[in-house]
């Protein structure tokens, strides 16, 4: 893909009027406000600040601290995702999403929300001094072709931070304009009031005919920005969220039948969450990593790489290496001691659901491994029989699982859906391994990340389309279903379009992508699921798997791989009040008008 390099606006600063004439003095090196949004330049900067939002350290495809804030608590807070980490302490102010034990205080839900609310801010910089959407209604200072195609990138860009929040948080502040300082930002009154308002976001940036558009599947740069296809995918996922499938048909049906994206070849499953696959056929909006060597500031010491990479969630996403043999070879680089962290778990049962579903499918190959794809058929850096024979691999003191403790919160399944390839594997990419490089920049270091994380995908908007059109447009719902079930190399292929298929492929496609925990919570209120019986009568919690290896454990002569049970220190799902997240503490200090809803309302007093 070629990388789009924007003019990254670093500040800008606004010269504020003073009574006092003693300090009414020129300043150099400062541009005024009055004189700022005066030309499409100033535009191209103010849009190019709002996509670098994206990786600020709070931002959807940024890290804070060792996590990505919407990667980990969205996929954390699902039923088929296990915390992992070292021991049942590890990592503890994001476990607690895993285990619902998190609170209003919790540093990484404040994160989370300070990222939606930047990249809001970042937005209404643009359409405020670009439209008459301002709290004075003034007129802009100027106008062109391009400052309304920024406009338009910002109103989209603006809907999506807005959907994420509503997701999130039930009734969020609908923010649709800069504010005045002595304003508060208005909480909506329901979840469909801001879903409303998103739709209608998405529908006035479509109208003005002023997004860029995708020019058909090979057009890798369009992947990077607010397109006609990502307003279509936001307004389509927005309306059945809101319960209302016919205007989800319409938009996601729009982007389907316009032919700008196509499902990648199975074979290449794998690359849709690898550097390889960034800007493919399939990607409709991720944002782009720009490698910047100048820009090292992280507050991690001095000469640090920026952690626009995902920097040290690789780290996170890596298998426990210290408790390994040897470090496998598709992770071989990952430095220090420690290696891997043991982060995002794939859940057995799940896991062996999966399995019984898709065999050795190359979907099910680049999302985990199974015990004996672990240890016999991947290679690892400390063996010298990686060409060898199964017997010698049985036999193999350089593979398997080193620690007679065991590894915590794994079963026999080994997910790397998303974790950090630095040598890509032969298992998934056969005799073309060779011929792709790995996730990290050397000049970054080997625990950056730097795949462009997706945010949408084509398979996730034919199968929100193909669940839109169940009792309406089946024939065309079940193509759309059909599509992700054969490229996902299962052999499995529905002949009718049951809301069980859709939910079970869509579960299976896209695991660890951060959809499953808010369709559960939109399929309950439609009275299609039990969120008690997901989360709290299956037991999954009560039997938290230890792995160990009777090699290394109990002198075995071959690789056996064994688990055991311990309990997690789980706190029941609510239903009334974990289905979504509590205003954190600090944004309602600041905004004391604020109200937390439903169970957490307690919160007000």
């Amino acid at each position: 893909m070629k990388k789009i390099i924007i003019p990254i606006l670093l500040g800008l600063s606004l010269i504020a009027v003073s009574c006092q004439s003693r300090l009414d003095i020129p300043q150099k090196g400062v541009i005024g406000e009055e004189t700022f949004y005066s030309s499409d330049a100033d535009a191209e900067a103010l849009l190019a600040n709002m996509y670098v939002s994206c990786f600020g350290g709070h931002g959807i495809a940024g890290t804070e601290g060792i996590y990505n804030n919407q990667l980990m608590l969205f996929n954390y807070s699902a039923d088929d995702v296990l915390a992992a980490g070292g021991d049942a302490e590890d990592h503890g102010d994001f476990r607690v999403f895993d285990e619902f034990r998190y609170d209003n205080y919790n540093g990484p839900l404040n994160n989370l929300y300070s990222g939606y609310a930047n990249s809001i801010f970042t937005a209404n910089l643009i359409i405020s001094h670009f439209t008459n959407e301002n709290s004075a209604g003034e007129e802009p200072a100027f106008t062109s072709a391009y400052t309304n195609q920024c406009v338009a990138e910002a109103r989209v860009f603006r809907a999506y931070m807005h959907m994420m929040e509503a997701l999130a948080w039930n009734t969020p502040c609908i923010v649709d304009r800069l504010l005045d300082p002595s304003e508060f930002p208005q909480q909506a009154g329901s979840q469909k009031e801001v879903l409303d308002w998103v739709i209608a976001e998405c529908e006035k940036a479509l109208a003005s005919n002023a997004l860029p558009k995708r020019n058909g599947p090979s057009d890798a740069d369009a992947t990077a920005r607010m397109t006609r296809g990502f307003a279509q995918f936001v307004a389509g996922k927005a309306a059945m969220f809101n319960n209302d499938p016919a205007t989800a048909r319409k938009y996601l049906g729009a982007l389907i039948s316009e032919g700008d994206y196509k499902l990648v070849d199975s074979k290449d499953y794998w690359k849709l969450f690898h550097a390889a696959g960034d800007g493919n056929s399939e990607v409709i909006f991720a944002p782009n990593f720009i490698e910047d060597p100048n820009f090292t500031s992280n507050g991690w010491g001095s000469g640090t790489p920026i952690q626009r990479g995902r920097w040290m969630v690789a780290d996170v996403l890596c298998w426990r290496t210290d408790a390994l043999a040897s470090t496998p070879t598709v992770c071989s680089n990952l430095p220090g001691s420690g290696g891997g962290w043991n982060g995002g778990a794939i859940q057995q049962d799940f896991a062996k659901k999966f399995v019984e579903h898709d065999g050795k499918s190359p979907r099910r190959l680049a999302t985990f491994l199974t015990e004996d794809e672990f240890l016999f058929e991947m290679d690892w850096s400390g063996s010298a029989v990686n060409d060898g024979t199964l017997a010698e691999k049985k036999a193999d003191p350089a593979r398997g699982i080193k620690s007679t403790t065991g590894v915590y919160s794994h079963d026999k399944y080994f997910e790397w859906k998303n974790m950090v390839w630095h040598n890509i594997p032969r298992i998934v990419a056969g005799a073309d391994a060779a011929n792709y490089t790995g996730d990290d920049l050397p000049s970054l270091g080997a625990n950056s990340n730097t795949h462009n994380l997706t945010i949408a995908r084509y398979a996730e908007a034919l199968l929100l389309y193909a669940e839109a059109c169940i009792g309406a447009d089946e024939a065309a719902g079940l193509k759309a279903l059909n599509e992700v079930q054969a490229r996902s190399g299962s052999g499995k292929i529905s002949t009718s379009l049951t809301f069980q298929d859709v939910m079970d492929e869509k579960q299976y496609e896209l695991w660890f992508e951060g959809a499953r925990f808010h369709d559960l919570v939109r399929w309950a209120a439609q009275g299609k699921v039990n969120l008690d019986q997901v989360f709290n009568q299956t037991g999954f919690h009560d039997r938290i798997p230890v792995v160990t290896d009777e090699f290394f454990a109990n002198g075995a002569k071959e690789h056996k791989l064994s688990v055991s049970y311990v309990k997690a220190h789980y706190s029941p799902f609510q239903v009334g009040k974990h289905e979504y997240f509590p205003f954190p503490h600090e944004v309602k200090v600041g905004n004391p008008e604020l109200k937390d809803v439903l169970g957490w309302a307690s919160l007000n007093e």
